[in-house]
Parts: structure tokens; sequence; C-alpha cells
């Protein structure tokens, strides 16, 4: 089974947009301001995914020596840099955020088994690049405030207060993609994206009632799901037309609850975010003090550390035409808390029987969450997408459940090998 991980990096880097072939008033009119020299510069954070199996120690790499190669091969080079003259491949190409992304990948692909590059230049502006020649994908953020109740169609008596009117405020993230420019290392006019994202979705939400000024609401539950499904109709074809594909509406209800939709059918990707606080020590109880270090280093220190850990879990699933949900969230929150109850506030080593066992790194507990999490949320209807288990804001890991193989957690726990899948 693979598991992918996460590893947080930032620099600091200027940069500026301008073609030697075109004339300062042409970079001006095609680049606005960030053509002017010496341009502009940005705390850019880099997240560097990778893929693997889970070794014998629990982990798919060492993460110390993962940041270790993106220092050498990346930060280290860029940090403080200016981008323009600080890579052969910028003369080519501009330092686009895209076209950034693809040439850490192209640096960092022979020492590390990526499978994304995110880079992010402001917290409103970030690109994904997973080595497909020029293609990538651009995200925006943006938000809205709006108010809607969950009626005519569910119950007062299950739903209670959502069922009388309220409101959000809304986050939302429109992620396009496309091939990047040879000269520009850009997929989109991105003003033109924002203009598009303000005028079509923005102004129609912002500081209305859902239910009573968007007619298509009427007789359709305005739920995160039903929204995040009617915003991309709004936006597909306007995208189309400055020459992307709109590949992802996100609209974060709050910061635990968000919907993700990629343009298949009714089908939406419903997350739910809760936390957890946790003692553990990763150490290989058949092995010495001495050799637990060297494997774990600080993190096998005898009487064991802790995280707040922020818990992900996302399920897949149609929207159902009366209720628009894909699953009841109640008992889905109600689900997660059960099995995630006996996490908190406790040594994992020594609280959990399975973690007796099995050395409680993030990844192998991500994995007995996915495993505790599948069949309850079967029985709700829906279909566990993903968990995503943050241990740190520099260390994360995801596991999908489609990678996951039928072997039971009970099964697991009977084998005698540490952190076997």
């Amino acid at each position: 089974m693979q598991c992918v991980v996460n590893r947080r990096a930032q620099f600091l880097a200027s940069h500026h947009y301008s073609l030697p072939e075109l004339s300062e008033t042409e970079n001006l009119e095609k680049f606005g301001r960030s053509s002017k020299f010496p341009g502009q510069g940005h705390n850019y954070t880099l997240f560097i995914s990778l893929a693997g199996e889970l070794d014998e120690y629990g982990m798919v790499l060492n993460l110390s020596d993962v940041k270790q190669v993106i220092k050498r091969e990346i930060t280290d080079q860029l940090d403080f840099s200016y981008l323009n003259n600080m890579w052969p491949e910028f003369q080519q190409t501009l330092s686009s955020n895209e076209n950034i992304a693809r040439v850490i990948w192209q640096r960092l692909a022979p020492h590390l088994p990526l499978v994304r590059v995110q880079l992010v230049e402001h917290p409103g502006l970030w690109a994904n690049y997973m080595g497909e020649g020029m293609q990538a994908s651009l995200s925006i953020s943006t938000h809205f405030s709006a108010a809607h109740r969950l009626a005519p169609n569910l119950s007062s008596e299950k739903y209670s207060k959502c069922t009388r009117t309220h409101g959000h405020n809304y986050h939302l993230e429109v992620t396009v993609e496309g091939e990047m420019d040879s000269r520009t290392g850009m997929i989109i006019d991105l003003d033109a994206l924002n203009r598009v994202v303000e005028n079509d979705v923005v102004k129609t939400f912002d500081h209305f009632c859902v239910n009573n000024d968007i007619p298509h609401f009427a007789a359709i539950v305005p739920t995160t799901e039903n929204l995040v499904l009617y915003i991309s109709k709004l936006l597909k074809s306007p995208i189309q037309k400055l020459g992307a594909t709109l590949s992802q509406v996100k609209l974060f209800e709050s910061p635990q609850l968000w919907v993700d939709y990629q343009g298949n059918g009714t089908e939406t990707f419903l997350t739910v975010k809760s936390e957890f606080s946790s003692a553990h020590r990763l150490a290989h109880p058949d092995l010495s003090l001495e050799k637990n270090t060297e494997i774990y280093g600080k993190c096998a220190r005898v009487n064991g550390h802790g995280h707040n850990y922020q818990l992900e879990v996302t399920v897949k699933g149609e929207i159902d035409s009366c209720t628009g949900m894909v699953v009841d969230l109640g008992a889905l929150n109600q689900v997660i808390a059960n099995f995630t109850e006996p996490l908190d506030h406790g040594f994992l080593n020594r609280d959990v029987p399975y973690f007796g066992e099995v050395v409680p790194t993030a990844e192998n507990i991500a994995l007995y969450i996915s495993n505790m999490l599948r069949s309850p949320i079967q029985e709700l209807g829906a279909e566990l997408y993903k968990v995503k288990l943050v241990e740190s804001p520099n260390n994360s890991c995801e596991v999908y459940a489609s990678d996951i193989e039928s072997t039971s957690v009970t099964t697991v726990q009977n084998q005698p090998v540490l952190a076997t899948v």
C-alpha cells in the first residue's frame, strides 16, 4: 500500500516578468506592474509530495533526509535570490509560479519519488506541477459572505437550527489547468481569471440570501455540495474562453468543512477537519535505543513527545437530490469522533493496543484511522476517499482508501512485524 507524505519548505526570492523581444511598453501591457524592474518579491512556501510503500519502520522516507535534499537542491540556492538570473531554465521561460514549480520538480526528481510539487506565491495564489511536461494547474482563492437555510426539503427536527436562515463567510478556491506558454510560463491570464471569478461568482453570492435571491436555489437546498456544483457551472465556459480548463472548485463553509467538485456529474468530495492531541514515541521495541535514535532521531527519546494532530477525512458520493448532501454530516462527525476519542489526550504507544506493536508514525496513524473508518462510512451511504493527517506545519501524510488492501485492522494487529500494511 502506498502513502503520500508532504514536506514543507520556504524561500524568499524576487523576480520580474519581461521578455527581451518585447518593448517596455509591450511588456507593461502584457504583464502590468510585474514587468517593472527590479520586480517584486515573495515569501514562497513549497510543499513536496512523495509517494511510496511503508517500510518496516513505518515510514515512506526519512523526512530528515528529505529535508536535506530539498535544502541542498532548492532552498539554499533560491533563498534571497533574483530568480531571473538564478537558473538557466528561467532564461527560456519566465519564472512564473507554474514554471518555478516545474523546474523544482526537474531538479528534485533524480533524488526523490515525487508525485506533486506545490508552490504557494501568497495565500491567494499557488501552482501544482505533477511531472507532465508543460501541463500545470493554478489555483486562486477569494471569499464571499452569504445567508442560506437548509430548506425546504430538510426536517427541522433532524437539522434543527440549520433550517433557519443563517450565514457563513465562505472561502472559495478555483483551480484551472492547462499548458504553460513556452515563453511566459503561464497557463492563463491571471488578471482575467480573477475578473471572471469576481464577476460571475462573488458578485452573484456576496451579501445575498441564496434561497431568496438566486432563482436556481428556489427549490434546491443550498448545501455546500449544491453551491459548489452551481459555481462550477457558472465558471466552466468563461474559463474555457480564457484558454484553460476548470479542473476543481473547492468551497469552504468553515475551516472545519469544505467540498471539492471536479466536474464529474453530481459526485463531490466532502471533507471534515478535526483535531486530537496525543503523545507518542517512535521506537521499535526490538531495537536498541542507539539503533532507534539512528532511525528516528529525537523522536525516539524514551519519554516520548506529542503533537496537536489535525485530521482531515474526505468522503465521496453523489449529491442526494432531496437533501443536497453526500452524507449525513452529523452522523459522519459522530463516526469520526467515536474513533478519534481514544487517541485524544493519550500516549499512543501505551493507550492504544494497536500501537503497542506498530510504530505510531504519522503514516501508520493515518492508515489505522482509515481502516477504522471505511466500514462505518460505507454504512452511511458514502465512500471514504482519503485521510490526511497533519502532524506539524512541516509534515503531513495522506492515505487514499483505494490504495488500502482489504486486510482489516484486526488482521494487521495480529501480525508480528511492525508497520506492516
